[in-house]
């Protein structure tokens, strides 16, 4: 009987162990927000449902057609450190900024005097938004591509990871690079961008500097999970929402409308020990409603262990 008793305490010894070693696991939570929509009212809402950081979206505003600041860098400043005074006036931080993407802003232009225009727009950006004292920068890694050149894409990626990694030590902020959506190769007469599939990601990744990290998309690709695994401590932060690896759709995880297994999500996040923002890029009605589903989640992932 005392035998009994023993192993029945040390089970639940172990249940306590494991329950509190999840409850260490456990994120803060982000989302992300046009930075010309933030205010400190909607900022203080936010902090008080449980959020502690946000991604400044909608960047590429402060761009002209020729990807020109519009506006004066002294400008911008003064406009940069009133948001950074909102943001610490309501007790919120920048986690990321999503640095501007289109099909003129791409990383991987085959055109090397347009790819250098390229890189210095994105440093451009960098140096106004640098004021927010964002932890990372976050870079699509093209747009769409022409048929059969995506070795020469990859090429041109790698010398702009490159390069912008170098033009970003200036600043204490880590670099990261998006998996993008790609379930299959083609989209009518043009191919998916970089970044496609877990294995491109991996071999394109080798090529990068060691310290840029990758920002894994749970909307652009089937089974996230795999690309977490995958990559490990690479992982450096997250753009969460619901889909089923075939549209941009960006459920809210809860509304149940995607196919993302979230337990398997989850039990990845833990085994590579990720310790970033739980950062959502979906849609929402209310801010708490992200808060209450991450609990929800969370919930579920714990009751399955």
């Amino acid at each position: 009987m005392r035998k009994l008793l023993i192993v029945i305490c040390l089970l639940f010894t172990g249940l306590y162990d494991s329950q509190a070693q999840i409850k260490e696991h456990a994120h803060q939570i982000g989302y992300s927000i046009d930075f010309k929509k933030i205010t400190l009212e909607k900022m203080r809402y936010a902090k008080s449902v449980g959020i502690d950081y946000i991604e400044l979206a909608g960047v590429s505003s402060i761009l002209d057609k020729e990807l020109n600041l519009k506006g004066t860098k002294s400008g911008w400043k003064i406009k940069v450190d009133s948001l950074k005074g909102i943001l610490d006036a309501a007790g919120i931080k920048v986690w990321s900024i999503h640095m501007p993407f289109s099909k003129d802003l791409d990383l991987s232009l085959v055109d090397e005097v347009a790819r250098q225009k390229v890189i210095q727009t994105q440093l451009a950006v960098a140096e106004v938004f640098s004021p927010a004292q964002p932890q990372i920068m976050l870079f699509h890694p093209s747009y769409f591509l022409g048929n059969n050149e995506r070795e020469a894409r990859i090429n041109q990626l790698v010398r702009s990871v490159d390069e912008l990694y170098l033009g970003l030590e200036r600043y204490d902020v880590q670099m990261v690079v998006e998996n993008m959506l790609g379930p299959n190769l083609t989209m009518g007469d043009r191919e998916r961008p970089l970044l496609r599939t877990v294995e491109e990601c991996q071999l394109v990744f080798r090529r990068f500097p060691e310290k840029v990290g990758i920002a894994v998309d749970m909307c652009h690709i089937a089974n996230p999970e795999k690309l977490l695994l995958a990559f490990g401590q690479r992982v450096k932060t997250l753009h969460v929402s619901d889909g089923n690896g075939q549209a941009e759709l960006h459920y809210l995880p809860c509304n149940k409308k995607g196919e993302n297994d979230w337990t398997a999500i989850f039990a990845a996040l833990d085994k590579i020990n990720y310790e970033g923002v739980f950062m959502y890029e979906c849609k929402y009605s209310d801010e708490r409603e992200l808060t209450d589903c991450y609990d929800e989640l969370r919930k579920q992932y714990v009751n399955s262990l």
